[in-house]
């Protein structure tokens, strides 16, 4: 019997919210770090953890722990998947109705160690310009955003 030395990657389940507010807007979190030249913007969210139920689970804990927020999902976007710094990552993208959020209510590791940086949240109006004016973490769902506006601007 032969056996495969290649282990088999794990998948690292992730969600992210491109976070409707109502106002033309998406809420982003922009990540400024030490020893770092420029800022680049995320999507809230993070990766799935044992404890939770499911993706939605895993999006409200992640929405509450990064902005205090409450959110509706509105619609699947698309999921991507793809590798980084050795790791098989499955991000799932779901379209979300911000509801409301407060700073006070964050909780979390990175908020507890300023090494980290700042996770400033910051609302970016949905515009080819201004999305592309903003360095976006992940340009898969920058060009997703792009190529559905009018769906976006249409869920407001």
């Amino acid at each position: 019997m032969e056996r495969n030395t290649e282990e088999a990657k794990s998948i690292d389940r992730r969600v992210r919210a491109i976070l409707l507010t109502g106002n033309d807007s998406v809420l982003f979190i922009k990540r400024v770090k030490p020893h770092k030249p420029t800022p680049y913007w995320v999507a809230p969210g993070g990766g799935v953890e044992h404890f939770d139920n499911d993706l939605y689970d895993t999006l409200e804990r992640e929405l509450t722990e990064e902005l205090g927020a409450t959110a509706t999902v509105v619609d699947t976007a698309f999921v991507l998947e793809h590798e980084k710094a050795g790791k098989q990552l499955e991000e799932h993208f779901f379209i979300c109705r911000l509801e409301d959020y407060d700073l006070s209510k964050r909780s979390g590791p990175e908020f507890d160690d300023p090494a980290r940086g700042e996770y400033i949240p910051d609302e970016v109006l949905l515009d080819d310009d201004a999305l592309y004016a903003i360095n976006i973490k992940t340009p898969e769902m920058r060009q997703w955003m792009v190529a559905n506006l009018d769906y976006l601007r249409n869920l407001q």
